[in-house]
């Protein structure tokens, strides 16, 4: 029996008929829906594009260990080390196609799109698709996004979740007296509601960071309250309550869970977290709010493409202010009048987790970039908005103008050594070592990160052929042995600051050799003299011991990675 085709005068009732309905009839949402797309796969590509140019570092190899786990195991351990599984539970399945850089990235580049495309439609339900397009196109093109957009760590899956609730509190805030009233009358408004409640739950049950968002939401809808006197309050009142009961429902359980099994020490999670210091408060800034390209591990900042780029950022988020309060005092002619709380509730939700993180800085340090960048979201809110202060014959030009400048100024952190080179380190030291040789390192997370590069090609050093004790060297030494002394950053916190660890090893004397791996790895070679004659390499690429004929100890480098210097006494 043959299918009886529907009538092309009946509805297509099915999701996808309604959706194509809907948007036919709707030629705004049309609009809305190919920008976000657009917004999106900006920011998708703009991720995707090197996604595993730099390997794993000390916190992305946590990653790979946990998401390797049965799935109890791997809740366990994150709890037991101050960590929501939520994020690792997804990895995990990521993983089973392969824990490689490329498959355990992918999932960060597609949260970080999405929240690109989420802050477009934050922006324009306040000023219109163009500041909504400049909005979401600068995140798309954030290297401080863009950098943790490539890394196999939660970041940018809580940013996302948080965006999500930021658009139900706009929402709320833009339009309070729909908000709160009573559902079925004309003008009610549900959906902000669910939106924010969703969006701030799957926050908090991804990183704890989120609570900082949490604190600031609250503190808007108070503003809220007080600023709207037209609302009903008492059940306005009522339903944030019950918004934030759901979400701490939701949430405490696992933050005892926690407490459980870290032993009462859940406050501990950011001992690591150096002291922060002027170059680290202004490298921050810079990279949230200026888009400077940074080395996260070290707070390094590298030249900027568009000189004066950040600049702009900070006269728009300015003038993003001054378009608010115009909007305010009803000199705008928009299709919905704004509330009186939109502006100071956006300024709190703004500035509040940031004003805090640096507050509690003085006493426990946290001012990491980490911790800060959600900030990066309602920051831009303000200056895809400012687009709207420009005479309107300008900002057709603006907005091409200021998303190219964003891709010219992203373009350099494609190529920058964002990631300490521990895998190009670890095939070095394995090429140069011979049998006998012994490795000096500051701890054992050196050796740790080796291990890992190397195991993926069935090699690991032994623990035999390394120490953190610079007597055994030393001995080591005088007994005619020789000792590689590994110098570099592991982490963004190391427990051996380098200069102390050089002090450390004076005794040995002068080295042999420097080798210098990429831009943060140093390998020293110590023997006692004499030594065997040198290998004088044949190669450009031949990193290995090098010395003039006539007994110099200048060295000339080969490779950015080659030999440094040589001193033979």
């Amino acid at each position: 029996m043959s299918a009886v085709s529907p009538r092309s005068d009946e509805p297509d009732l099915t999701f996808r008929g309604r959706a194509t309905a809907w948007l036919a009839a709707q030629p705004q949402a049309r609009i809305a829906t190919a920008l976000f797309l657009a917004v999106s796969l900006v920011g998708f590509f703009a991720r995707f594009y090197r996604i595993d140019f730099m390997p794993f570092w000390l916190d992305e190899v946590t990653t790979v260990n946990r998401s390797s786990l049965p799935f109890w195991p791997m809740v366990i351990d994150s709890l037991s080390n101050h960590h929501l599984p939520s994020y690792f539970a997804l990895a995990s399945l990521f993983g089973h196609y392969g824990m490689t850089e490329f498959v355990l990235r992918l999932p960060s580049a597609v949260f970080g799109a999405a929240t690109c495309g989420v802050l477009f439609l934050i922006v324009r339900t306040i000023g219109g698709w163009r500041a909504g397009l400049v909005a979401g196109l600068l995140l798309a093109l954030s290297p401080l996004q863009v950098q943790y957009g490539q890394e196999a760590r939660s970041y940018t899956f809580v940013i996302l979740m948080m965006a999500i609730g930021l658009l139900g509190f706009v929402q709320l805030a833009r339009d309070p007296r729909g908000a709160s009233r009573a559902f079925g009358l004309p003008g009610a408004k549900l959906a902000p509601w669910v939106i924010y409640t969703l969006g701030t739950l799957g926050g908090l049950n991804v990183l704890s960071t989120a609570f900082f968002w949490l604190i600031s939401a609250n503190i808007g809808a108070i503003v809220i309250l007080l600023r709207d006197k037209q609302i009903e309050r008492r059940r306005f009142l009522l339903r944030w309550l019950g918004a934030q009961a759901v979400v701490l429902a939701g949430t405490l359980p696992w933050f005892g869970a926690m407490d459980v099994y870290t032993r009462g020490k859940m406050m501990n999670a950011t001992n690591w977290v150096p002291d922060m210091t002027m170059h680290s408060f202004v490298s921050v800034l810079s990279t949230l709010y200026l888009m400077r390209v940074s080395r996260l591990i070290n707070f390094h900042l590298f030249p900027a493409a568009a000189p004066g780029f950040g600049i702009v950022l900070v006269v728009l988020a300015l003038l993003g202010l001054l378009y608010l309060r115009r909007r305010q005092r009803g000199q705008a002619r928009l299709d919905v009048a704004p509330s009186r709380s939109l502006m100071p509730a956006l300024v709190l939700v703004a500035a509040l987790p940031p004003l805090l993180i640096l507050v509690i800085s003085i006493f426990k340090p946290l001012w990491m970039p980490r911790y800060l960048l959600w900030s990066s979201v309602p920051f831009l809110v303000f200056v895809g908005l400012g687009i709207n202060q420009l005479p309107r014959r300008w900002q057709n030009g603006a907005v091409a103008a200021i998303v190219l400048l964003a891709a010219v100024n992203l373009a350099p952190y494609y190529h920058a050594e964002t990631k300490p080179r521990w895998d190009l380190a670890a095939a070095e030291l394995r090429k140069d070592m011979k049998p006998g040789d012994i490795i000096l390192a500051s701890d054992e997370l050196p050796v740790y990160m080796m291990n890992f590069f190397l195991s993926r090609k069935g090699d690991v050093i032994p623990e035999t052929d390394w120490t953190n004790d610079v007597f055994r060297a030393a001995n080591h030494l005088q007994t005619g042995g020789r000792v590689w002394v590994m110098i570099g950053r592991v982490g963004q916190a190391d427990r051996t600051p380098i200069p102390n660890f050089k002090r450390i090893i004076g005794p040995l004397g002068m080295p042999v050799a420097s080798v210098h791996v990429g831009e943060l790895i140093t390998m020293t070679l110590y023997a006692k003299p004499p030594v065997p004659a040198p290998k004088v390499a044949t190669r450009a690429d031949d990193c290995r011991i090098i010395v003039s004929n006539k007994g110099s100890s200048r060295v000339e480098p080969l490779t950015p990675s080659g030999c440094l210097s040589l001193a033979l006494q």
